[in-house]
This record gives structure tokens, sequence and C-alpha cells, in this order.
């Protein structure tokens, strides 16, 4: 898996640790504030919006006619039918569902991982190894704790002895147990830990994450439209890839990008930002190597994916159609691609919209109110 990095002109917004800053690049995030142009001084005259072609500043032609010989895809001919797979289709309970995403084997290596760290902490009185049940146990609390929207207080809250508290809690595992079992859980093999560190800031959960990554490719299958954005995960936890952005509900998290099922939502891929890796250089076109990345588990299946302006460019289209895949986004006002004509003027009327066609490719610029375009 690739970690993805901000340009040399952009300030990266995660969070770094060691210095104790915290900073937002409004140019990473994906915004609804770019869609909508706004360029007072532009001046154009009367009808100039309207032309055979128009040439943009990198010297991209777009015609104001499709061409004769754009391929048309017919799409649902070459996809199999959306759902789950055969790996899926005979679940029959919740314990069944869980462990598609979560295997035995994934479970038996956070099993092993979490008992050297509980051999490691606790006292020789204490010899009790946690059980494979105990585990399960201890996270369906966690899961259940999130679904009645419990997860962000204190957990120990739900073994009150209240006729308001679900007997659920008590009933599953002693909250002493429970306590101790969450302390020492853990994901890799703390050993090996810093030296692992030296090149992976995601070093604590990597291995798990990875097989879990997999199983996400391999227990649904996708229809014909796929969508491509981030999600900030709130936690305010010591984490040296955490990120402030103020615009978000939690403003504290870990960023990840995700590829989704337009239709039914299910994650298809998945991985978190983590900046800058020890001794990485930076990187430019961040969301373009984003896109290919989730996007690899179906190149040449003949999807169309849809995205916002942080991702979306000329260029990206380009590649994506050279691995059977189509896009759908909206465009920042600063892509050299775009001619001067599609960006908003006086002269446009509102509700008006200006084609541009190249090959295979389609640009449209609508005016949504006076002196603003969107594309």
């Amino acid at each position: 898996m690739n970690n993805w990095i901000e340009e040399d002109s952009e300030v990266d917004d995660f969070t770094d640790e060691q210095s104790g800053s915290e900073t937002e690049n409004d140019e990473s995030q994906t915004s609804d504030a770019d869609d909508e142009i706004d360029l007072e001084d532009l001046k154009l005259t009367e009808g100039s919006t309207r032309k055979s072609s128009y040439t943009s500043k990198s010297g991209m032609i777009w015609s104001s006619i499709p061409s004769t010989s754009t391929k048309i895809n017919s799409f649902s001919d070459n996809i199999e039918k959306s759902g789950p797979t055969k790996l899926t289709e005979n679940v029959a309970s919740i314990e069944d569902a869980f462990i598609c995403l979560m295997s035995e084997k994934i479970m038996q290596k956070i099993l092993i991982y979490s008992n050297m760290e509980y051999d490691r902490s606790v006292g020789l009185d204490e010899k009790e190894e946690i059980t494979m049940m105990e585990l399960k146990a201890s996270i369906g609390i966690l899961l259940l704790a999130g679904l009645l929207g419990r997860s962000k207080g204190n957990l120990r809250s739900l073994w009150r002895t209240s006729p308001l508290e679900s007997p659920i809690f008590k009933a599953t595992i002693s909250r002493n147990r429970f306590d101790k079992i969450i302390s020492c859980l853990r994901f890799d093999d703390k050993r090996t830990r810093e030296e692992r560190k030296q090149a992976d800031k995601f070093v604590a959960i990597r291995e798990i994450w990875l097989d879990f990554q997999d199983k996400l490719k391999t227990c649904y299958t996708p229809g014909l439209d796929l969508t491509i954005d981030e999600q900030l995960l709130g936690f305010r936890g010591k984490c040296p890839f955490r990120q402030f952005i103020p615009k978000k509900p939690d403003k504290y998290g870990l960023k990840f990008w995700l590829c989704v099922d337009a239709e039914s939502y299910c994650v298809l891929n998945a991985f978190p930002y983590i900046g800058r890796q020890p001794g990485q250089e930076k990187q430019k076109h961040i969301g373009e190597s984003v896109v290919l990345e989730l996007l690899k588990p179906f190149y040449g299946s003949n999807r169309n994916v849809t995205m916002d302006n942080f991702f979306t460019s000329v260029p990206l289209a380009k590649n994506l159609q050279t691995k059977n895949l189509t896009l759908i986004g909206t465009l920042r006002k600063n892509k050299p691609e775009i001619p001067i004509e599609f960006l908003s003027n006086k002269t446009r009327e509102v509700g008006s919209s200006l084609f541009g066609f190249e090959d295979n490719l389609t640009l449209v610029s609508f005016v949504p109110k006076n002196n603003k375009a969107v594309l």
C-alpha cells in the first residue's frame, strides 16, 4: 500500500505530534468551496462564449460539437450482478457477517498479539490468558456501544446498576475483565514495533489492516457506480497522523480514503492518510495517486467512479480510460485544461450550460446564478 503526501507548495494537514502543531490545508480537503467560480475581473464580449472550439491555457482544444468517433461503452453487459459474493451470500447470523470481514485468521492474530501484551503487563497471580470468546465478546461490546451512541462516553458506565442501562453488558463479561482485555488489545508484535516504526507510522495496525482490506475486496461485488471520498473518524488520542480539520463535525481524528459502492454504500477499499513516512519525499498529485490506488481492484471492469474536485483532473480521466473506467467529477477553477470561456463572467445567462468535447472527454460549465460557474 502506498502512503500519500502533499506537494511542496502545500501545507501538510495532518497532525505533527513531534512538533505539537496541527494545521489544516484547505487544498487537501474535499470541499464544495472551489466548485463555484467567481472571477469578477474576467471580461468577455457578448456571445464570445459560443464558439466552434475553445483553447485552454495548456493548449488543449475542446470542440463544441461531440466527435462522431466517440466510443460509447455498454457497461451493463460487462458487469457481474452486484451483491454479496459466494463468501457472504450464505450469512445466517450477526457472527457470520462479522467473520466475513474479520476472519478467524485475523482474530487469531489479534488474540496472539494481545496475549503477548497480557503476559507482559499482568502480575504473577493473573496468568489467565485471554480466550477467543472473551476477545470476541469485548469487541462486540465496543460495536454495540457505538451502535447505541455510547462509544464517546465512559464505557465503564455501561456496567452501572441502573434500570436504565441494558443488562447485556453485565451478562456478557465483567467490567474488570473487559478493562483488562481492552488495555492489552494489540494488533502487532510489540517487541519488533520500534524497528518497524522507522519506516512506517501505521506500523501498530498495518498487518491486521492489510488483511481486513483484502476481506473488503472479496465480500461484495459492487454495481456500475463507485464513489471516492475522504472520511474523518473522530479521535483525540495520541497518534502521529491525527488531523485537525475545523470544517468536520469531529474536527480531530484519523482521515481515511474510501472507495464505496454508490448504491449500497458498502466500503470496497480503504486506507488511512498518514502523511509523510520517515525519510520519504513529498509526492505531487496526491488526489490522482489516491484514486488509482483505491481503484486497482476494479481496473478493466467498465465501471464509473464519481468524486469531488480534490481528486478530479483531466489527466486522471484519461488515465482511467486506459483502464476501462470512466470518471464524473467537479473541477477546480485553476486547472490548466479549462478554457477561459468556461469560467464565470457577466455575459453568461443564469441556467445556461457550455459544453466542450475532446476525444472521449466532456467538459460542462453550468451557471447556477449571476457571475458563478460550476465545472
